[in-house]
């Protein structure tokens, strides 16, 4: 939309201009681009709209022709004409060529493969006395030739010679991945060879010619009693290296563990001497590896180009070495599997190896000018056609026609459809399979026999075939006959139907359309999507431009490959801000648009957000909250997604595979009571699903009146790595139940069944089913109503105890307290607060004992009999080691997200005596928190793994001696938990999206302050109010996130008036409590290191593209940050701090002189002369240390004026201004009253404590 701004900015032909003429140099857009006709191709297939149809339905296209002969010539001509081993120039006009049934064919229908190689097996060698490569009784490698083949081209300038020339001035590399299981044996008899070649290239030159010009070999080996290094041979002639090590220094990597690495030997040969680089899955290992010489044959140590008969050998030896038999082919046998074998006829660079290591890479070096220097290229993705002849020859995706033929093929052994690549286990790194090319591939043979069954069975209901409305006499005749007219018909039916699919495609570009959270096929999106946001008037510049050109038309960048083409996502985004633009419009110029308009980029407010800024403001500490709408997951109890999770349940479990993990919760050391003392509280979420939809369920729902909630019970094994789930006897289990009981109020919408009443209370019970605590009833409660509630035991004057006389818990009784609140879009609809007093002992015995805490159904000893079942969601499980006040739980509930309380850095237990003898800061108390967070499902067992997000610490030292051996056990250990009783292989653990009000970091303000309306006059117009401003900014801050994960500590915005302004703090350097409360996060978090870097590169996405099109929300007259900042900034809670001197009264009218008077042992001696104190003449001695204080002074004898002066801190002079470098401050006299006596004061001594700190 235009705006009064766009007429001072670049006119609209030049933004259009540098949006759609790019730069079309291959040289300007980087490595990548082939040539100029690639780069045409791909933006050709980029600029192509193919209709968002699903072309494996036959309805959805096929309305004139048959869709049989469709499906039938699509996947008939991609097997016989894809350009498997082309170049990608190849590849992209072939997809351009092809129809639109044709282009979805190969990406998504056609059947493609991946694959790898076993070499070894079955596996037996004879040993022999002159040489480690043993001999294999059977062979078993592949041979290469290097050519030139038949069909092939020769061309000496264009490197188009023999495939696997090495050596001379252009080097060679070889790339592979290999995975090797075990160790060689050099002991075995017939089992193993003690050396094993990976590759062994030779010329044809006889050992008995080695010393010999014109001799060459290239091999990779590997040796008993070194696997952490490659033997690497390459001789031109005698000079170059022989069983070089690789890397010249042991241990270095490892080989033979059975894991999948890539390896890539780098030969630079154009220099003197030689140098080996070697890399390890693209991370270079050692550069600049040198022949030893202790083994190197002499000479000028050049290696020429070696040439002539190249054949090679991938898992054996070519030829014997010099010292070896004649029959040498095929020993040494390597016993391991190999993938992605390339032999490159120059020396790659590091960007190469790292940018194409874990990706496949293009041939075509026969037809262009474009991977001239690939020489071999085996990435055995051919598939398996079960037939030897067949399968034994390895396709060359070189394009050079070097194919290799597998001596000693073993079927289902020696080829495997699986990826190295994929086996890695780096995410967002996977191997896309190549198109089968081989028609006899039976998976080819049945994915096509399918889809033509599809359209044979859908052709026969099709009326509106062309051919059905030919006569029928003609079409007789054409059964009988060549059956041409049915080609002709097809053919133009093959037009129509095109020109039928893109028309109404066309029609429904402007329907509001989102694509589905499961795609997991391409996108697809009209490739003009931005003309649409153009359209409507906002202008739309082109987004991911500073992407490189491997994420602009290769779906990947350097370290990672892409879900979908970059393009379809830009398109994708342009259609979600087109399908809301109605509702950006209309809130144009505030906070909703922005806000909205974000979302349809696809990030969230956490990531990319409106900040305001108070600009001449006087601004309180106080707490701003931003509405919003959180992602919380919750455990499902339901039975709405799976009959039987109403009898699931989650309990706490000792995890061994966690160090800091423990199974209950610690009670009072045998023998002690300081435990009475304290208070515990324990705290859950939960949400009350409406089950109106069970009619639309295909099984019955169990009917639950009374619903356990949470709770905990006393365990037989109070062991912390116990496993033992047993109950202890009733007599000693103190154990409280939570229940949500369903019972029909006065004005209840259902009153029968009970089962489907929506309305209910809250119950609390012991072990023996005593009602302890009962609610009264509230209306719709199972509505999808969010509640929280608090169940908390504390002493009657708690927290007040041993330190306060006359509140000991020893003679107290004890308040068990059930706090319930739901909150409704930031409203408290519903609360209430109910206690009862219990005895001293049973209150000390519920406090005291081991608890372990359960949430979902009631199960005897948790894993036994069922005792009642569940059907709510769970969620914010909380256990904390102090009474936690229903207000605290009222914001904890209105920030959903928040486990905050206040006052956070503060002493929990102040008033506490006993064994404890250290301060416990507040948020520390946070023993249990199940968060369910890292829940992704459940496992075979129905089971699964709760992490207790409560505390980071796996650290025994910190453990055991900060919060001393009460709390320690307690506070600083993981208190995990298992999901048990839940449908096998399922997701019971769900986001739930809740509206949330968010506290928000002080620095900012929230857009929903900034509208006030005052009451009175006196308030509207007062004489102090100055003008205020604000400022708009589109910001993404790794420390905004930060932040926001920070103020999860704090229950409201007030605490930090107490962190930074108290007037302790003052004289301080820093904020201590602060410091404090930023130890605990980062000790909460693991101590993670934030990186910036890694931040910006990871939302590097977010580009100034998307700050422009968000300034034109902005209104006219709104001062605003241009485009989206990328802010480096402090936390919440590391803040710098203005350093405050200790305050001076200084006498502007004369200088003070006076003269102390004393005598040590009691009697007045001089201890100052009269005279100028800045003089150094003047200088008397400094006052003597005694212990008697009435012994260090007398009468104050002044001469001049009284004045009280305070000395200067060490190191700062009392001269005014002056440097802080200079001379030390001298004595000044403190003159209180002239009758009475004074004591001299050194201004190094300690100040007085004025209750500044």
């Amino acid at each position: 939309m235009s705006t009064i701004k766009s007429l001072y900015q670049s006119n609209r032909e030049g933004i259009t201009i540098g949006k759609y003429l790019k730069a079309s140099s291959p040289s300007e857009l980087g490595s990548g681009i082939e040539s100029e006709e690639h780069l045409k191709s791909l933006h050709e297939k980029r600029e192509y709209f193919l209709p968002p149809l699903d072309y494996s339905d036959p309805e959805s296209f096929a309305k004139f022709g048959s869709a049989e002969q469709y499906y039938k010539n699509a996947f008939e001509y991609i097997v016989s004409y894809y350009p498997y081993d082309g170049s990608s120039m190849e590849k992209t006009q072939f997809y351009n060529e092809i129809n639109p049934l044709e282009k979805y064919t190969l990406e998504v229908m056609y059947p493609r493969s991946t694959g790898f190689v076993t070499i070894g097996y079955p596996y037996t060698v004879t040993k022999t006395n002159n040489s480690l490569f043993d001999q294999p009784v059977t062979a078993n490698y592949i041979q290469a030739k290097g050519g030139p083949h038949k069909n092939t081209k020769f061309n000496v300038a264009k490197n188009r010679t023999s495939n696997l020339e090495f050596g001379g001035p252009s080097g060679s590399t070889v790339e592979f991945f290999l995975k090797k299981d075990t160790l060689i044996n050099p002991n075995a008899v017939v089992e193993t060879a003690r050396k094993m070649a990976i590759f062994d290239l030779t010329n044809g030159i006889t050992t008995a010619n080695s010393s010999s010009a014109d001799y060459g070999r290239l091999r990779i080996a590997i040796t008993s009693g070194s696997e952490t290094q490659f033997n690497v041979t390459m001789l031109s002639g005698v000079n170059g290296f022989l069983d070089t090590s690789v890397p010249s220094t042991a241990d270095q990597i490892t080989i033979s563990d059975g894991t999948w690495r890539n390896f890539s030997f780098v030969f630079k040969t154009s220099q003197t001497p030689p140098v080996i680089d070697f890399y390890v899955n693209g991370k270079c290992i050692e550069t600049g590896i040198t022949a030893s010489a202790a083994v190197d044959i002499t000479g000028s140590n050049t290696i020429g180009t070696v040439t002539g008969t190249l054949i090679g050998n991938l898992g054996a030896l070519r030829q014997a070495p010099s010292t070896f038999g004649a029959n040498a082919e095929g020993s040494g046998k390597l016993s391991a599997s190999l993938d992605e074998f390339r032999f490159w006829k120059t020396a790659r660079n590091a960007e190469q190896v790292g940018r194409h290591w874990f990706t496949n890479v293009e041939g075509g070096s026969d037809k262009h000018d474009a991977n001239v220097s690939l020489g071999v290229y085996y990435k055995f993705n051919a598939g398996l056609t079960l037939t030897s002849s067949i399968d034994e020859v390895v396709l060359d995706y070189s394009g050079r026609v070097s194919n290799g033929l597998f001596t000693g093929y073993n079927p289902g052994v020696s080829r495997s459809t699986g990826s190295a690549i994929d086996s890695l286990g780096i995410m967002s790194v996977s191997e896309r399979g190549s198109p089968i090319v081989r028609k006899n591939n039976p998976l080819y043979i049945s994915t096509k026999s399918a889809y033509e069954l599809t359209g044979s069975n859908y052709d026969y209901a099709n009326s509106a075939r062309l051919i059905n409305h030919l006569p029928s006499w003609i079409t007789e005749l054409e059964e009988a006959g060549a059956n041409e007219i049915l080609g002709l018909t097809q053919i133009m039916s093959s037009y129509f139907d095109t020109l039928y699919s893109q028309l109404t495609a066309l029609r429904q570009l402007k329907y509001n359309k989102y694509i589905s959270g499961s795609l997991s096929d391409s996108i697809d999106e009209f490739p003009y999507n931005d003309r649409l946001v153009d359209s409507t008037g906002i202008r739309t510049p082109e987004l991911f431009e500073n992407i490189g050109v491997l994420g602009q038309f290769f779906q990947r960048d350097e370290e990672i490959n892409f879900d979908q083409q970059l393009v379809d996502i830009k398109n994708s985004i342009y259609k979600n801000i087109y399908n809301n633009i109605s509702y950006i419009l209309k809130s144009k110029g505030n906070e909703k648009s922005i806000r909205n308009f974000i979302r349809c980029l696809g990030v969230g407010e956490e990531i990319l957000s409106l900040n305001t800024y108070p600009d001449n403001t006087d601004y309180d500490l106080s707490s701003s909250y931003l509405t919003t709408v959180s992602t919380k997951k919750f455990t499902d109890f339901t039975s709405l997604l799976y009959q039987g999770d109403s009898e699931a349940t989650v309990y706490q479990y000792y995890d061994s595979s966690n160090t800091n993990s423990v199974g209950v919760i610690s009670g009072s050391i045998s023998g002690s009571s300081d435990q009475a003392q304290f208070a515990f509280t324990l705290q859950g979420d939960f949400i009350f699903p409406n089950k109106d939809n069970r009619l639309s369920l295909s099984y019955d729902l169990p009917s639950i009146i009374s619903s356990s909630l949470l709770g905990f019970h006393v365990p037989e094994d109070t062991a912390p790595d116990s496993t033992e789930l047993t109950w202890t006897g009733s007599a000693a289990d103190y154990g409280l139940q939570l229940y949500a009981v369903r019972s029909p109020g006065e004005y209840a919408e259902i009153v029968s069944p009970t089962h489907k009443v929506k309305d209910a209370y809250f119950v609390v019970e012991d072990r023996s089913g005593t009602k302890l605590l009962t609610s009264d009833i509230f209306s719709n409660v199972y509505d999808n109503q969010n509640w929280n509630f608090s169940l908390s035991l504390k002493p009657k004057k708690y927290p007040f105890s041993s330190g306060v006389p006359g509140a000991s818990a020893s003679n107290s009784t004890y308040e068990l307290q059930i706090y319930g609140v739901n909150y409704d879009t930031g409203v408290r609809k519903n609360s209430f607060k109910i206690s009862t007093d219990l005895s001293n002992q049973s209150g000390m015995n519920i406090l005291k004992s081991t608890k372990r805490i359960y949430t979902g159904a009631h199960k005897t000893n948790f894993t036994g009999t069922l005792v009642n079942r569940s059907d709510v969601r769970a969620s914010s499980i909380r256990y904390w080691t102090d009474y936690i006040k229903p207000s605290v739980v009222d914001l904890q509930a209105r920030d959903v997200d928040s486990y905050g309380i206040n006052r956070p850095s503060r002493n929990a237990y102040l008033f506490q005596t006993g064994s404890l003898s250290v301060a416990i800061p507040s948020a520390q108390t946070l023993a249990l928190n199940w968060d369910f967070d890292t829940v992704t499902g459940s496992n075979d067992s129905g089971r699964f793994s709760v992490a207790d997000a409560s505390s980071g610490s796996a650290d025994s030292d910190y453990a055991a001696t900060y919060q001393g051996s009460l709390f320690s056990n307690i506070n600083l250990r993981q208190h995990t938990g298992r999901g048990d009783f839940f449908t096998a292989n399922s997701t019971p653990v769900r986001k739930e999206y809740l509206y949330t009000d968010k506290l928000i970091p002080a620095e900012y303000t929230a857009q929903s302050d900034m509208v006030r309306v005052p009451s009175s006059d006196d308030e509207a117009f007062v004489t102090f109010r100055k003008p205020s401003s604000t400022y708009f900014a589109v910001e993404k801050s790794m420390y905004r996130g930060i932040s926001n994960r920070m103020l999860h500590l704090f229950a409201s915005i007030d605490e930090f008036n107490n962190l930074i302004g108290e007037p302790v703090n003052k004289y301080r350097l820093n904020y201590k409590a602060m410091e404090k409360l930023r130890e605990i996060f980062f000790r909460k978090v693991q101590n993670d290191i934030p990186s910036l870097q890694k931040y910006l590169d990871y939302y590097k996405w977010l580009d100034t593209a998307m700050g422009q099109m968000i300034e034109q929300l902005f209104p006219v007259s709104a001062r605003y940050a241009p485009s989206v900042r990328n802010v480096v900034e402090s936390h919440t809670l590391e803040r710098n701090k203005l350093q405050h001197k200790y305050p001076l009264i200084k006498d502007s009218h004369s200088i003070p002189r006076a003269g102390i008077i004393g005598e040590v042992g009691g009697s007045n001696a001089p201890l100052g002369v009269e005279g100028d104190p800045h003089h150094p003449e003047s200088h008397g001695p400094e006052r003597p240390q005694n212990d008697d204080a009435g012994e260090q002074g007398g009468g104050i004898d002044a001469d001049a004026e009284d004045i009280v002066q305070d000395p200067a801190p060490p190191g700062e002079n009392n001269h005014g201004d002056e440097n802080e470098d200079a001379d030390p401050p001298l004595p000044v006299p403190i003159v209180v009253d002239d009758d009475r006596p004074g004591l001299g004061v050194n201004p190094n001594d300690p100040l007085p404590d004025f209750g500044f700190g």
